[in-house]
Formats: structure tokens, sequence, C-alpha cells
């Protein structure tokens, strides 16, 4: 879900009310600005660069989804619940969006419901998308969970170190270079 999906469906008086509750704000290439333990008290909405989160799992660094311009980012459990972020929130490249507080928002969506049905829309979106990612894992070989990427991800080997892109997939890399390499003679 974008802005423009939103904002397609307010009136004028709404946009403005949403735009009150942003601020913009640039972080510059290797930025962590959610840390594991801290509460997400703020979700970004990406204008331009990338991000990723991220764990640690017995002292190893592991992707868990990468955010592109267009699309909102931060660790939506901790940001809805208020509890302590399970994640990393790293700046890829530098990046400019759109900061939205939690309370700001929650005071929005009190005064005005329509912010409170967009707020679920935007919970239920990204819930779809770690569910589709989960399943993926779970249950898809190697070359699935690829395609997946490269279908919702086109130019992610452009601007994410390989890596990264095979933790976030679950495998070693020289894996993920072998499948890049067969599947990428078959485009």
């Amino acid at each position: 879900m974008n802005l423009d999906d939103i904002f397609s469906q307010l009136n004028q008086d709404e946009i403005l009310l949403f735009q009150s509750i942003m601020k913009e704000v640039s972080f510059e290439k290797g930025s962590v600005i959610i840390k594991e333990g801290q509460v997400a008290s703020n979700m970004y909405y990406i204008k331009n660069g990338a991000l990723r989160s991220f764990f640690y799992k017995y002292g190893e660094n592991i992707s868990d989804f990468f955010f592109f311009e267009n699309s909102f980012a931060s660790d939506f459990a901790s940001f809805y619940s208020g509890k302590p972020s399970s994640f990393n929130l790293e700046c890829l490249e530098d990046v400019v969006a759109l900061q939205i507080n939690r309370e700001d928002l929650l005071i929005l969506g009190e005064k005005h419901p329509i912010f409170e049905r967009y707020g679920r829309i935007a919970a239920e979106y990204a819930f779809l998308l770690v569910e589709e990612r989960m399943q993926l894992l779970h249950t898809g070989d190697l070359e699935t969970r690829f395609r997946w990427m490269m279908k919702n991800f086109p130019a992610i080997f452009m601007r994410v170190p390989q890596y990264q892109i095979a933790s976030y997939l679950g495998v070693k890399p020289e894996s993920l270079s072998r499948i890049k390499s067969r599947i990428g003679k078959a485009l």
C-alpha cells in the first residue's frame, strides 16, 4: 500500500490532516533507525532510498525484509503493540522519508475514524506480505523463493549486497549465486 492509494480515497481536508502528522526526515546510509529492544514509535514512508530489517541469530546477521520507495517501513508489530522491537531497521542507502509518530497517528484515528481504517488496512497488507514470505520460506524451494523476490523487488540485486539477499532467502551466498546464474540465463 502506498501513499497515493491512501490519498486517492481521502478528501482534501483529510489529506491535510494526514500530512500534518508527517515530518520529512533524512538518514545517512548505515544509520540504524530502529534498534532491537526499543519500541518502534515511528513508521516511515520512503520517498527515496532503501532499508532492511534484520536480527541476530547465533551471532549471525539475518535479513528479515527490504523496504524501498513508495512503501511504509517499521517494525510493525512493535509499532502497533508498543512492545520492544525484535528487529533493527538499517538504511542501505541515504534515505528521505516521511515519519509518522505512533501517538500522533492514534490521536488522529480517534478524532477521525477513517484513519483507523487505513491503519488497519496497512497492518493487514504488512501481515499478508510477511505471511506470504513465511510460507515460501517453509514450503518453497530456492527457485520459487528467488522468483518471488524478483517479482516483489525487481531492482534488488542493483541495490542490496548479495550476502544480505542470501540471508533473506535463507541460503548461503554460494547457493544464491548458482540459482541467480541459472535462472538469469533462462530470463
